[in-house]
């Protein structure tokens, strides 16, 4: 039989090949156009959620790792960042976070901005959510894109209280009221889990304890965690990453909080100069430790005291609970009359279980949170309990500064803004039980979004409303969002130009929307959600793509 002949595929014409490639550009620039884009982190306002042009360092003693703003620039009113920093006479200085170690380096390479891909906002699929990560254009200059968190929704009014967003929807005529403060329905915004997750901020990390904390004769490091309780000899703490306690208890473990306080300190900043840095104390905090007793009988509680009050998570066993309870009042002066105002009731939050009980079998992972008016205790990255206190912005003002709604409204110059009125939180853990290793022991804070007053721009330019309560951060300065209208802060507070301090919009963006602090619908772009190519390392000149860092952006 003669065999069939060959079958040849078809020749394609230059026509069909050009066709094809059209389409495939075509669908690239409605991908791009309607989908998603691709953006680079220019500045450091969202640091250290993302990353714009910076400098890496690592300290040799902790072996920390951590980003820093550029210092060197070009100079001039449109000065950039120099490729080459610390290269001249002077050597870049940089303190380590977690030791405060001073590192001194030259000619460092700096790291480009993170590279992200934006979902652009398709609002008859889904609209923007509170605590998103938003790209939008400036309404100050729209040819400029900004990236920030989105912390107000159209029809709300937000408050910013003691670092913490506030919200309440309005209803018709409210505006007009003398102090929207004082009414009904304010609700504390809780951020989502992944999103919380982002924004804790490390203060210390025991696993980054130096190497050597002893220097030429003399101790140049001690822990920020301090020994306690009546057996406060059976620690061993300084020089360990590893704490542990040989006695018999009860023992606590305390956050130094006089030498160690706990503010809106950004490492990323230490270039910044202005506006100020670690300027507020903060209180929403997360108490990490890895317990491991060596009897079955152990407990151990995480505390936080702050806002006149401690909160507090008590484990036995496998129980868990969450509770608060208002603090005692302070003792009167020698001379004077009358007694301390007694320590309140506990009030119960939230219970739940532990996988398994505590046993000297294994390290139980405890993660405690005090953080948006509620609480939290996380076993091994489960949560185990959650309780809430809703108290509102008048009630929160009472607890944190001990004055009334009347005496905020009739300080326009907005004390507020001024970190000496925060009280410093205290925060310490407590066990009993007998002797235990405690590993990974960590204090982290979250973002502490800051109360400002207006003021010009660093090029000279005084703000229309210079000296004045920035917007949201006092009752004399209310927030009341629109249908279209939206409210954004960068997780970097203190170095953030955002909708709390803006100045009048552009004049292409003024007749769409006149007014100050806010963005309008139109101006939105989408919603930043990877990192797909973060700055790249440099080796022997060579860039070095950083895989590990690409993160999707909560």
């Amino acid at each position: 039989m003669t065999p069939a002949p060959a079958k040849h595929p078809p020749k394609s014409s230059v026509k069909e090949t050009l066709t094809q490639i059209a389409i495939a550009f075509a669908m690239a620039f409605v991908f791009r156009g309607f989908v998603i884009e691709a953006f680079l982190i220019p500045t450091g306002s969202m640091a250290p959620t993302l990353n714009g042009a910076h400098i890496r360092n690592q300290a040799p003693q902790s072996g920390y790792r951590w980003n820093v703003n550029p210092r060197d620039t070009s100079g001039g009113p449109n000065s950039e960042p120099l490729s080459l920093q610390g290269a001249g006479q002077k050597p870049l200085e940089v303190h380590d976070p977690m030791t405060g170690e001073l590192v001194r380096r030259r000619e460092v390479p700096l790291a480009w901005g993170d590279r992200i891909f934006v979902m652009k906002y398709l609002y008859s699929i889904y609209d923007p959510a509170r605590f998103d990560v938003i790209v939008f254009k400036s309404p100050l200059d729209p040819t400029i894109n900004l990236i920030k968190r989105l912390t107000g929704l159209p029809g709300d009014m937000i408050a910013i209280i003691d670092g913490d967003i506030f919200a309440r929807h309005a209803s018709p005529g409210d505006e007009k009221a003398p102090n929207t403060w004082v009414l009904p329905g304010w609700v504390c915004q809780r951020k989502p889990e992944r999103a919380q997750l982002a924004m804790w901020q490390l203060v210390f990390d025991s696993r980054y304890t130096p190497l050597n904390p002893i220097r030429d004769g003399s101790t140049w490091f001690r822990s920020p965690w301090t020994a306690g309780g009546e057996d406060a000899k059976a620690w061993e703490i300084d020089g360990r990453q590893n704490y542990h306690f040989g006695g018999k208890g009860p023992a606590v473990l305390e956050w130094d909080s006089v030498h160690h306080p706990v503010t809106d300190y950004y490492a990323y900043d230490e270039f910044a100069g202005t506006p100020p840095n670690a300027n507020f104390p903060v209180s929403d905090l997360r108490l990490s430790t890895g317990f491991r007793p060596e009897s079955a009988n152990a407990a151990v509680s995480a505390v936080v005291e702050s806002r006149g009050h401690e909160f507090r998570a008590d484990i036995s066993g496998s129980k868990v609970t969450l509770r608060m309870r208002k603090l005692a009042g302070p003792a009167p002066a020698p001379g004077e009359p009358g007694t301390a105002a007694p320590a309140g009731e506990w009030v119960t939050l939230g219970q739940g279980e532990l996988p398994s009980p505590l046993s000297p079998d294994r390290v139980t992972n405890l993660d405690f949170w005090h953080v948006d008016q509620s609480l939290s205790l996380y076993s091994d990255g489960r949560l185990i309990a959650h309780g809430e206190y809703n108290w509102t912005p008048e009630e929160r003002i009472v607890n944190t500064f001990g004055l009334s709604m009347s005496q905020v409204t009739s300080n326009p110059a907005c004390f507020l803004a001024s970190g000496t009125a925060y009280p410093n939180p205290r925060a310490r853990f407590e066990f009993s039980g007998g002797a235990f290793t405690l590993y990974r022991t960590a204090l982290s804070r979250d973002i502490h979004y800051q109360a400002n007053t207006y003021h010009g721009d660093g090029s000279g330019n005084r703000h229309i409303y210079e000296g004045f309560p920035a917007r949201g951060t006092h009752p004399a300065s209310p927030c009341n969002l629109s249908p279209d209208q939206f409210f954004v802060c960068g997780d970097n507070s203190p170095l953030s130009y955002d909708a709390r301090l803006w100045d009048k919009p552009s004049p292409w963006v003024a007749p769409m929307d006149p007014n100050v602090g806010v963005v309008n619908r139109d101006l939105l772009i989408g919603k930043a959600f990877f990192v797909y190519f973060p700055a790249p390392y440099r080796e022997y000149g060579v860039p070095i793509p950083d895989f590990g860092d690409m993160r999707f952006i909560w």
